[in-house]
């Protein structure tokens, strides 16, 4: 009984708060109270190794879905809606499993949200603004600009500020998570490089730097003047963070060239 109140109580709360905040990032429920998986993807960093579907391949989370859908609960565990404000939404435990998948830091910060929910600690999500979300979009992307961001920065700057006071991401709406560059080209981080040959993206930048293609600047990874015929620096949001514009290097595959790989 005490268990049940509990949820029962742990809903009511996230009810009124029209939905949940990790990482600066607003999760979305579903009428049943189930959360939207793609809005923590986006929480957690939004590696492409991270998507929901990855997640939901591995044998010991279908094993659990398993389970959820045999016990006697009132809503499916997991569910998939189209349309605008479409995506997958699961139940607590699978947020708990994905937020443990991503990593132990991670999973930390989901347990520490629910529970400061919970207990009444945690802060309201963002009232809506009176002005619509395009508008408020195109503000904050004409102060972004007038500061000095390129047109990516500026997007992904008005994109976390509009979905701070609006609650309303525009980037996903508009199916433009990614941001075109000025290249077509396809470019790789360190990680992926490095895993083609058994080898760690720490393994990979070194090797980066033997070649005399990168040097560390201020704790950055930036190209030197050889490497910057290889290289392409990428405008994102920071993981685990307020989504603040960074710059990422990538490299083509005309870097493996270069360190004898």
């Amino acid at each position: 009984m005490k268990q049940q109140k509990f949820a029962k109580e742990f809903m009511t709360e996230i009810v009124q708060h029209k939905g949940i905040t990790i990482a600066n990032t607003l999760i979305a429920i579903d009428k049943e109270g189930r959360f939207c998986l793609n809005d923590l993807h986006r929480a957690a960093g939004a590696e492409s190794r991270h998507q929901p579907a990855f997640f939901f391949r591995r044998p010991e989370i279908q094993e659990l879905e398993a389970e959820l859908n045999s016990a006697p609960v009132q809503s499916l565990p997991t569910i998939t809606s189209q349309g605008r404000n479409g995506g997958t939404y699961v139940c607590k435990e699978l947020v708990y499993a994905y937020a443990m998948w991503i990593s132990p830091k991670f999973h930390l910060e989901v347990i520490r949200t629910f529970d400061a929910v919970v207990t009444g600690q945690a802060p309201a999500a963002p009232k809506p603004s009176a002005i619509s979300p395009a508008k408020e979009f195109r503000a904050i992307f004409g102060i972004a600009r007038l500061i000095g961001l390129d047109k990516n920065a500026a997007a992904i700057s008005a994109n976390q500020g509009t979905a701070a006071l609006t609650g309303v991401n525009m980037l996903q709406l508009m199916e433009r998570t990614h941001l075109a560059t000025p290249s077509q080209e396809i470019y790789y981080t360190p990680t992926e490089l490095g895993s083609r040959f058994v080898k760690s993206a720490r393994a990979f930048n070194q090797l980066l730097v033997e070649a005399g293609l990168q040097e560390s600047i201020a704790g950055h990874w930036v190209p030197t003047e050889k490497g910057r015929a290889h290289a392409f620096v990428a405008d994102t949001g920071k993981a685990h963070g307020s989504g603040t514009p960074i710059q990422q290097v990538k490299w083509r595959d005309s870097v493996l060239a270069e360190v004898a790989l």
